[in-house]
């Protein structure tokens, strides 16, 4: 497992917040996709009107699968940097960093300016505490 300084993993941001971005707008379009053709199988729109083929514009299933693969390369770029991706959503990731002896994360989410927050293993985005 890779450890990072947070002078590493911070000088690293510049090519992770791209990789986290793509990951996460693929994964949002996968989800409205999802909950368009959900909404299509039950036949219609809350006001009683059929609703548009989500699969129309975006070219089918072939579309699905493209987003479905830029989201398993974009995981697998973190994976090969060590990173671990915790919510594809928000843009969660950690990195590993050893702090006073022990092995903990520092907690970076897309919107924030620095990484500015760690965590132990065992807690989590709550268990976040200011560097």
């Amino acid at each position: 497992m890779r450890r990072y300084t947070l002078a590493e993993a911070t000088a690293l941001l510049p090519e992770v917040i791209p990789v986290l971005e793509g990951l996460r707008d693929a994964y949002l379009e996968v989800r409205a996709v999802q909950a368009a053709v959900s909404a299509q199988a039950r036949g219609a729109s809350g006001d009683g009107h059929r609703l548009a083929d989500p699969f129309d514009e975006g070219g089918g299933e072939n579309h699905i699968e493209r987003l479905n693969q830029r989201i398993r390369q974009s995981a697998a770029q973190l994976d090969r940097w060590g990173i671990e991706l915790k919510d594809p959503e928000k843009g969660l990731i950690d990195f590993f960093h050893d702090r006073n002896g022990r092995t903990v994360y520092l907690c970076f989410q897309l919107g924030e300016m620095a990484i500015a927050y760690w965590h132990d293993l065992h807690t989590g985005f709550a268990g976040r505490q200011p560097i």
